[in-house]
């Protein structure tokens, strides 16, 4: 009996690093030394404007462990060009704001060659895209318009992961407002059946999901849609809140800690999820193809040294191997006692 690959575990690393200015870059690089000591196998790194260090490879093979595969996350990108231009996005019924999204996503797909061929093999196992503007903006057609270019690229070795984030509730202020996930399934279904090679997927935010909903059962329930309709391929873990706190005001997307027993999740008792929230998604997803499954959170206070940003990582990561994540021998063994 053959059994499916595990998930790779992943880390919303540059959401946590001291970056590059603490201590004269000192604590950024003990934070991914330090990293380096957990069995992460796959980093998220942001698309963020022109000429952030995230985006030059020299940095990328210099500060990252050559181990490590990469998840290009297009969202803080996608979010900045949203501020000054509300047309842009994949999903944009305005062929410029589409033209442009999709030039964003082209910086994506060079990087991704970039670092294969100074590597020598695929870095870049998936690159997360976004169905904004939104229904107002946008529409189903014009994002699978969108993925089904996507889907004709060479991507030096990525899949497409459709990440979902909040979608517009009527009477409820957004934070992103784009398409709902059974829009995003409709627009994959779409590009797969006139491409069914094309390797897409979607990608659940917990934290963006009980955003939506106003309810961690939101984040559960996505879970499960995109599980039964044969598309679930990651599942990263951020918290959300129902009261301001620390990391801000109430359902604000701030990667937010989970709550936990230990000192280092302490700060984050008011996050709607914890170790039965992270098994009841883990449940959900039933026997999916998962390609990873990890976490991303933020520290509080922003001060917080290197030290305590990887005693929150390490935390938060072995909140998901209690609620019953399952990982080869070797690294299970990270948290064993």
């Amino acid at each position: 009996m053959t059994h499916a690959p595990l998930p790779s575990l992943t880390f919303g690393a540059y959401a946590l690093t001291p970056g590059p200015d603490a201590d004269a870059g000192r604590a950024e690089a003990e934070f991914y030394t330090g990293l380096g000591d957990l069995p992460v196998a796959t980093i998220e790194l942001p698309l963020l404007g022109e000429g952030a260090p995230a985006l030059d490879p020299e940095w990328i093979l210099s500060t990252l462990r050559p181990e490590w595969d990469l998840m290009i996350t297009c969202i803080p990108r996608t979010m900045m060009r949203l501020a000054t231009s509300p047309g842009y996005g994949l999903a944009s019924t305005d062929a410029e704001g589409r033209r442009a999204a999709l030039a964003d996503l082209a910086v994506a797909r060079d990087l991704a060659h970039t670092l294969a061929a100074a590597s020598g093999r695929p870095r870049v196992t998936a690159i997360e895209v976004h169905s904004a503007p939104g229904p107002e903006l946008g529409s189903v057609d014009a994002f699978a318009q969108s993925l089904a270019e996507l889907a004709t690229w060479d991507l030096g070795g990525a899949q497409i992961v459709v990440e979902h984030c909040d979608a517009l509730v009527p009477g409820q202020a957004p934070v992103k407002g784009f398409l709902t996930i059974d829009d995003e399934i409709t627009a994959i279904r779409t590009v797969l059946a006139a491409q069914p090679d094309a390797r897409l997927g979607v990608g659940i935010n917990w934290g963006r999901s009980a955003i939506e909903g106003r309810s961690s059962e939101t984040a559960t329930e996505h879970v499960r849609v995109a599980a039964e309709a044969g598309l679930l391929r990651s599942i990263i873990f951020s918290g959300a809140t129902d009261q301001a706190t620390a990391w801000g005001p109430a359902w604000d997307d701030t990667h937010m800690a989970p709550r936990g027993e230990s000192a280092a999740l302490a700060a984050s008792s008011a996050s709607l999820l914890g170790v039965e929230e992270v098994a009841a998604a883990l449940a959900a997803a039933g026997d999916a193809d998962l390609a990873f499954v990890g976490v991303k959170v933020t520290a509080r206070p922003a001060q917080a040294s290197a030290a305590e940003r990887l005693a929150l990582a390490r935390e938060s990561l072995a909140l998901l191997v209690g609620a019953g994540l399952e990982l080869d021998a070797a690294d299970a063994a990270v948290w064993i006692g």
